[in-house]
């Protein structure tokens, strides 16, 4: 077996691995009861471990952030939570967007010259537009980043352009999201 096989059966198996582990979490997490247990056992790394499992929404479609008033009835900061539970997601994402790149190296090796060329014209020519289009995907529609993250990696676009628009589009996402949850409580 060459070292490239090798190379690509073990991204594989770390990848079914760790999406082993998310659908284990979710299990966990699915319940608000489960949330609150982490986050009083745990407090702001339970936060981040909740972000992170909810950040694969395809596993866990709940965001982390709708547990935002079982943090706040812990006693914990509402804006350093909220930094958590983006900085859980965007990790989350970062590993969607490994998955992408892992589906670019297999199959690299069995595509088609042309089609890796017209890949990369296309990604030329719209350059910054995908990018854009992550961020406000990100920053508002509550469907998984994986949609945009996934294809960004297996087209080859830098983490490096990802990460930025990913973290910014959470970012605003989970503050309006708290600023409508934390205006609802003040009403009563």
């Amino acid at each position: 077996m060459s070292k490239k096989t090798k190379n690509i059966i073990f991204q594989l198996v770390f990848a079914a691995a760790v999406i082993a582990v998310a659908f284990y979490f979710a299990s966990l997490v699915r319940e608000s009861d489960a949330a609150r247990g982490i986050v009083v056992r745990y407090g702001y790394i339970g936060i981040f471990v909740v972000s992170i499992v909810s950040g694969f929404n395809l596993a866990v479609p709940v965001p982390a952030i709708a547990f935002l008033p079982v943090f706040l009835e812990a006693g914990l900061n509402v804006w350093f939570t909220i930094f958590l539970i983006t900085a859980g997601m965007t990790l989350a994402d970062i590993i969607a967007y490994w998955f992408g790149k892992i589906g670019e190296r297999i199959l690299s090796y069995s595509m088609e010259q042309k089609i890796l060329a017209d890949i990369q014209e296309m990604r030329e020519k719209y350059r910054w537009l995908p990018i854009f289009l992550l961020f406000l995907f990100a920053a508002l529609v509550p469907m998984p980043n994986e949609i945009f993250v996934i294809p960004l990696g297996f087209v080859g676009y830098r983490l490096l352009h990802v990460l930025p628009a990913v973290f910014a589009g959470n970012l605003v996402f989970n503050t309006l999201y708290a600023l409508g949850i934390a205006s609802l409580f003040e009403l009563f």
